[in-house]
């Protein structure tokens, strides 16, 4: 397969300061009261569990993977993860977290490491897991997210109901996060200047959410996932996708980016190797799906007899095989989903 690691620098967006500056503004849009896609859970299959992300207990631990790379880990399985890269000038975060606290812990790792400024927090995606601690960081970071992530973050109240079941029906988790939309919007591509140091983000199609971003240091070789990717030893979450999208999406991203290692938006980083992993779960899942139509078997019918194959389940003993439960029923919710998407065919 002819890969590449970094894109053309033909037609690359380097984005200044003074350039972003000018294209600031969405942070005064409305807030919105119901988004235009349907929730997961209004009628997800019975075995489904919603990912545990209450932060409670959580701690962040620094992993250096190259010189100014650094992964911030959690001590839970399903809780976020993040990370930060510093250049010359300053230090780029990749997400901000649920609230100020996990939000502060990633602020004291950056200042373990460096006291440069904080010049920009991407936005993987639009989930409160990942934005709702936009508002703790200095009101000089730019943040930064695809379009899509950017318009679905006006949603900000039902997002709040939309993430209870995650945590625990906790509403204090999140209920002093005040809404802070990007400063920055693109595309498909764009490249940030950190002084001696850029920083690639990629838009690769439609995943888990409308705006997943892949965020790259060339350098290392190390890829932020957010939910497009969550984890070794897991399975693509559809929670908002469809089976083809995701398809294009995860085959886009195993061809043009040459990856080493990927942090995850949840879950125990990996190695490139989990693209050709989930594209194989996704090809099994659609031929699967189509088999149980073809023969004449109801949605429910499907889920029941279709079972999350050993090839895709952690070992028992591995640390990832306290989220079996969780990847069983994430399946018969990618079953449900694809065969919506199928029947009609």
């Amino acid at each position: 397969m002819n890969r590449r690691t970094t894109k053309s620098t033909n037609g690359v967006h380097t984005v200044s300061r003074m350039f972003a500056a000018a294209i600031v503004g969405l942070s005064s849009a409305n807030t919105f009261a119901e988004p235009p896609i349907e929730s997961f859970l209004a009628d997800a299959p019975a075995n489904f569990i919603p990912p545990p992300i209450h932060p409670a207990g959580a701690q962040l631990q620094t992993k250096q993977l190259g010189e100014g790379v650094y992964a911030l880990l959690s001590g839970l399985p399903a809780v976020d993860n993040s990370g930060f890269i510093v250049g010359e000038r300053g230090v780029l975060v990749i997400d901000a977290h649920v609230n100020a606290e996990m939000a502060g812990q990633i602020q004291d790792a950056v200042r373990r490491v460096t006291d440069k400024p904080i010049l920009y927090l991407i936005n993987t995606n639009y989930h409160g897991d990942h934005t709702f601690g936009n508002y703790a960081f200095p009101k000089e970071t730019l943040i930064v997210a695809h379009r899509n992530t950017a318009e679905h973050m006006r949603y900000f109240e039902y997002e709040k109901e939309f993430l209870l079941p995650a945590v625990n029906n906790d509403r204090s988790v999140y209920s002093a996060a005040e809404l802070r939309l990007p400063d920055i919007a693109f595309d498909k591509y764009l490249r940030l200047d950190l002084g001696g140091r850029f920083v690639e983000l990629h838009y690769f199609g439609h995943g888990n959410t409308p705006g997943d971003t892949v965020v790259f240091e060339p350098h290392t070789r190390t890829a932020w996932t957010g939910n497009l990717i969550i984890g070794e030893g897991t399975i693509p979450p559809m929670f908002e996708g469809g089976v083809d999208d995701y398809l294009q999406t995860i085959s886009q991203f195993a061809q043009t980016l040459e990856v080493t290692t990927i942090i995850p938006g949840h879950g125990a980083p990996a190695t490139g190797l989990l693209l050709g992993r989930y594209l194989r779960y996704l090809n099994d899942l659609k031929i699967s799906v189509r088999g149980a139509i073809d023969a004449g078997k109801t949605a429910d019918a499907a889920i029941a007899s279709l079972l999350l194959s050993a090839e895709y389940l952690p070992p028992r003993d591995a640390p990832q095989a306290a989220l079996i439960p969780f990847l069983q029923g994430l399946h018969s919710l990618n079953v449900q989903r694809t065969y919506r998407d199928l029947i009609d065919r």
